[in-house]
């Protein structure tokens, strides 16, 4: 409900709204009154006159005194004529106030739709990546997508039911109470034995949608990484195996979802049951009462038709509470991501930096992912000092990409610390810290957009200049300038149009052009050719020149002409030191580069 707070003047007036349209509702009840009085006795019978008002009922039977002896003055035609027009003008009324609250109400549903699904994107953004290592990409979108959708369509559509229904099923009731205590008092037997019968029902229905909501988010996860590992699945004949993958979970979900709507469905046929033969218990009764000339006909045809005005609403709430149900178990997945806590959380007093000065260091760091107990790193120490290119390398899952990540705060240091010119980086504003960073991934991420746009990446001034310049570094102008439409040429999804050297070199491009006081290269050549990548090298010699650079790569000429290497084997520092320095060892490194001459 707090989403609704920007929208409380709406939701106010649509209350009111459709206080209105329930009033003239309730107002139809009795006004019908005379034109079965017209119909059956073709005039209006002689109420008594109460004489002095001392109660409600004093005062109804005052108005059907006065309204007796205004509407027997006309002739039957005119009389007639004035009785149906005030019905028409009644139920008019009653859908104008209607179509006012449902106008009021359709830009809330859609501000509070557009509410979550901004709420739910800018999390997003704002969780550590080892958030995202635990969940999968497809469930998170069917949590925007699907699960936004079912609140919008389960939760804020039933706001109208909510307000109207009740409101309209107690003024029924107040009318049906004044003319016949006893009748009404099958109507209340009638709800309450419904309420029993439909929350039998849908006990389970929240715990089942919950479930189909998963099984949801597994379908889209599914779509989604197959459609980004087609080329895979064609190459390994795996089409097959996909496809019954997806038909299980699919079997899966169509199942439970047959469930929900034969448990929701139920509730409408059987609720009119209960009215339908409640109906005849009244019909039977009513008639007793008519023939016994304990009620008018008239009168008792109006109580029928307050009755009506009990059981739609009655149906439409128990519906409501099935919709409701289903929409709470999709707001329960969302406010799983609104609330999960944000590990990298930023100093309320985070100290401004702009200028890298001296010297990045790590001080006896270690580092676990979560629901890990193993360390990926292991009492690091490490100093890069300004200016200096550092190389990093090692094995598979020795820990290189971890290390670098802990620089950019992507991941918070489990032990120890890491400073910045002896500043310990968590008490640094977090975007401060990254705007001295460059970072060119091993995987090169580009964006559905023009090669200007991935390269500017949210840079919001820029120089054409610059972008050619980067782009000459990177060794990409000359394949740029061959596209149609040249910085406005758009990759495709993924950059798919592009090669997979020309994309990294995209990569590179969009990290030069920021002039990052630190360069982080994770891997950054290894899409190249090996022509390209000499090229590249000996572009960024000069790149590099007075810039800080941690480097990770498994080529030697990469790392060759680096002023440090450092070895890391199963998350811990093995050797430390220059290339000439670490071949003359005969360690690690020596074994690695004996492998690299071989190949």
């Amino acid at each position: 409900m707090g989403l609704l707070r920007d929208h409380k003047y709406r939701v106010l007036a649509h209350f009111l709204f459709y206080i209105l349209a329930t009033l003239f509702t309730v107002l139809s009840i009795p006004a019908i009154i005379p034109l079965f009085e017209m119909l059956f006795q073709k005039q209006m019978p002689n109420f008594q006159d109460p004489g002095q008002v001392h109660s409600i009922s004093d005062f109804i039977s005052l108005i059907k005194y006065r309204f007796g002896i205004w509407i027997n003055q006309y002739e039957p035609n005119v009389r007639l004529m004035i009785i149906c027009g005030g019905l028409a003008t009644i139920f008019f009324l009653k859908n104008f106030f209607r179509y006012l609250a449902i106008h009021t109400m359709a830009p809330v549903r859609v501000g509070v739709s557009a509410k979550l699904r901004q709420s739910l994107f800018n999390k997003f953004m704002s969780l550590p990546l080892s958030y995202f290592s635990e969940e999968r990409k497809g469930d998170l979108i069917s949590r925007m997508t699907t699960d936004v959708q079912e609140i919008e369509f389960s939760i804020l559509s039933t706001l109208e039911t909510l307000v109207k229904d009740p409101l309209l099923i107690l003024g029924s009731m107040a009318i049906m109470i004044y003319t016949s205590p006893a009748l009404t008092l099958f109507v209340i037997m009638l709800m309450l034995f419904t309420s029993l019968v439909i929350g039998g029902i849908s006990r389970t229905l929240r715990k089942q949608s919950n479930t189909a909501q998963h099984l949801m988010g597994d379908l889209i996860s599914i779509q989604e990484e197959s459609l980004g590992g087609l080329r895979v699945i064609k190459s390994f004949g795996a089409e097959n195996y996909v496809k019954e993958r997806f038909n299980s979970i699919l079997n899966a979900y169509r199942n439970m979802v047959t469930k929900i709507y034969r448990r929701r469905d139920l509730s409408s046929p059987l609720s009119e049951f209960l009215g339908i033969t409640v109906v005849c218990c009244l019909l039977w009764y009513g008639a007793k009462l008519v023939f016994a000339n304990e009620m008018s006909g008239s009168v008792f045809l109006a109580f029928l038709y307050a009755f009506f005005n009990v059981i739609e609403p009655s149906k439409a709430l128990s519906n409501a509470y099935f919709n409701i149900q289903k929409g709470m178990a999709a707001a329960d997945r969302i406010n799983q991501v609104l609330d999960a806590e944000d590990q990298i959380t930023e100093n309320p007093n985070a100290l401004s930096k702009k200028q890298f000065e001296h010297e990045l260091r790590f001080e006896n760091v270690s580092f676990r992912y979560t629901n890990q107990s193993a360390y990926a790193l292991k009492n690091i120490n490490l100093l890069i000092p300004k200016g200096s290119t550092v190389a990093i390398v090692g094995s598979s899952g020795s820990g290189k990409t971890t290390l670098v990540d802990l620089i950019g705060r992507f991941y918070d240091v489990t032990e120890g610390r890491i400073l910045i010119d002896g500043i310990d980086i968590r008490t640094i504003q977090i975007s401060d810290l990254r705007s001295l960073m460059g970072m060119v991934n091993q995987d090169p991420i580009l964006f559905n957009d023009t090669i200007k746009n991935n390269i500017l990446f949210g840079k919001e001034q820029y120089n054409e200049s610059a972008i050619w310049e980067s782009l000459s570094a990177a060794h990409a102008e000359q394949f740029v300038t061959e596209q149609a439409g040249q910085l406005d040429y758009t990759i495709g999804d993924r950059g798919m149009k592009l090669s997979g050297g020309q994309r990294q070199r995209l990569t590179i491009a969009r990290a030069l052009i920021r002039d990052p006081q630190i360069l982080i290269l994770d891997e950054a050549t290894s899409a190249l050719d090996t022509a390209s990548e000499k090229i590249i090298q000996e572009a960024m010699t000069e790149i590099l020149e007075g810039r800080t650079a941690v480097i990770i790569a498994h080529r030697l000429s990469t790392i060759q002409r680096a002023d440090k290497i450092i070895v890391l084997k199963e998350g811990q520092i093995l050797e430390e030191g220059t290339h000439e320095s670490l071949l003359k060892r005969g360690g690690e490194y020596s074994s690695f580069v004996s492998l690299q001459s071989f190949q």
